[in-house]
């Protein structure tokens, strides 16, 4: 039977207030590594080159790849983007922390983020984040000493603003969080990108395809024909990853041109993917727990380019994201953090299979559809699914076989991990009108 390893909690303690940036280093004589951590909001793995995508979407991460390690089954914790970025930022399940877009309740206080222990640890913080769901509000902003949500749609605006912040540095190691909504619906790339990969559409869609356009295609309001629109829809999704991909460019030759890129680690990671019709749904996400919507990119460039070129198929998940950062900036991993690092597996010629638990945004009263998964296995609550055999889950029934084991394991790990700790308790806050619109734009609220 495959050993499933919940979580890594360490036994030593939590980390915390006496460290400072001169108290610990990675190894003897070694300056203690930046750190980059990208988020891409709503970005399918599967429309990247260094995942197999043929369109030629992503040039410079493509090239950041030779220098990385790339996951190839990383699996987010929630399809939405609070309660995703909140698990990536506390290495907390989504049932734990309870910082919900649904419920309008905030990451709480008592959470203990990344950002917060690099903090403690002497680094400066910043993030450039995208607002909506995560404007300050809701409280991802902990242990960041600025927390900017830039006006640009394009990622490379966010990155302007980011090396902004760098350039004013004291020579202190960095943490810089970048997110964008570039690739998010609406798809409105600029004409130049548009036409990289739209070849010949002379359908009835237009160039921008709006949030509007999208719930009519849904409700059947307007003709779609699948063949014939689907691949002009998706040649605007493609274009917008190009133009967030040209923002990486410019990022990466900064630090190169600045001698920053060999001891910076980087992270590139997405908070959830997108649905094009696998289940039903175009150009959407948050309403299901498929791996349309699940799996997400992950490619984690290491100082020094340590294990470059290194690709792992096991799956791992975006609550491993802060215990990784921890360990390599060379400090000990808190015993709250549910994740495991990543960095320390890399290397192992068989790693463990880690069970990943996802949930749908719903307020912290009310129960939450659950999936939880298995590198050949998968349960979204009472619906199992063989991955090995129907990796699209497209058609599920009732376990025999395999499959009767499969369920009783996947049943107990959601049970141990949703009581390995109690609940955080939610705030419930209120949106400025600023954000309320933001989320509109974004197609939250209508």
């Amino acid at each position: 039977m495959v050993r499933l390893l919940l979580a890594s909690i360490s036994t030593a303690g939590v980390l915390l207030a006496a460290c400072s940036a001169k108290d610990v280093d990675p190894q003897e004589g070694e300056l203690r590594p930046n750190v980059i951590l990208i988020s891409i909001d709503t970005l399918r793995p599967d429309h990247l080159g260094c995942y197999g995508y043929q369109p030629d979407t992503s040039p410079a991460l493509d090239a950041l790849c030779e220098d990385s390690v790339v996951f190839e089954e990383a699996i987010a914790q929630a399809p939405s983007t609070l309660h995703s970025h909140a698990s990536m930022f506390t290495s907390l399940l989504p049932h734990h922390h309870l910082a919900t877009w649904s419920g309008k309740t905030r990451l709480s206080e008592e959470a203990l983020t990344v950002a917060e222990v690099l903090q403690e640890a002497g680094y400066r913080t910043a993030a450039f984040a995208g607002g909506g769901q995560m404007d300050r509000v809701f409280g991802l902003d902990q242990g960041f000493e600025l927390y900017n949500q830039p006006s640009s749609e394009h990622f490379a605006g966010t990155v302007s603003a980011g090396l902004k912040w760098l350039e004013s540095g004291n020579g202190r190691p960095f943490f810089l969080f970048l997110h964008s909504y570039e690739v998010h619906h609406p798809y409105t790339p600029r004409q130049e990108y548009l036409e990289l990969f739209d070849e010949g559409y002379d359908g009835p869609l237009p160039d921008e395809i709006s949030i509007e356009l999208l719930r009519q295609i849904n409700r059947g309001e307007i003709e779609f024909d699948a063949a014939r629109d689907l691949p002009h829809i998706l040649s605007a999704y493609d274009a917008e990853i190009r133009s967030a991909d040209d923002g990486l460019a410019i990022l990466i030759r900064y630090l190169k041109d600045n001698d920053l890129y060999e001891n910076t680690l980087i992270l590139f990671t997405s908070d959830h993917g997108e649905e094009f019709g696998e289940h039903g749904i175009v150009g959407w996400h948050s309403h299901t727990l498929y791996d349309e919507l699940l799996r997400v990119p992950l490619v984690i460039k290491l100082p020094g380019s340590k294990h470059a070129g290194r690709r792992v198929p096991a799956q791992v998940r975006g609550i491993d994201i802060p215990p990784t950062v921890v360990s390599t900036a060379g400090l000990e991993i808190p015993s709250v953090f549910s994740g495991v690092d990543l960095s320390a597996r890399i290397g192992e010629e068989s790693v463990e299979e880690r069970v990943a638990i996802s949930r749908l945004d719903r307020p912290p009263d009310q129960r939450g559809s659950t999936a939880v998964r298995l590198e050949n296995w998968k349960l979204i609550d009472t619906d199992l699914f063989d991955l090995s055999r129907d990796p699209d889950e497209q058609w599920f029934g009732s376990a025999t076989g395999d499959g009767i084991e499969a369920a009783s394991r996947l049943n107990e790990a959601l049970q141990q991990a949703l009581e390995s700790r109690e609940p955080l308790v939610p705030e419930v806050v209120a949106p400025a009108d600023s954000t309320l619109d933001e989320l509109r734009a974004l197609g939250y609220i209508q």
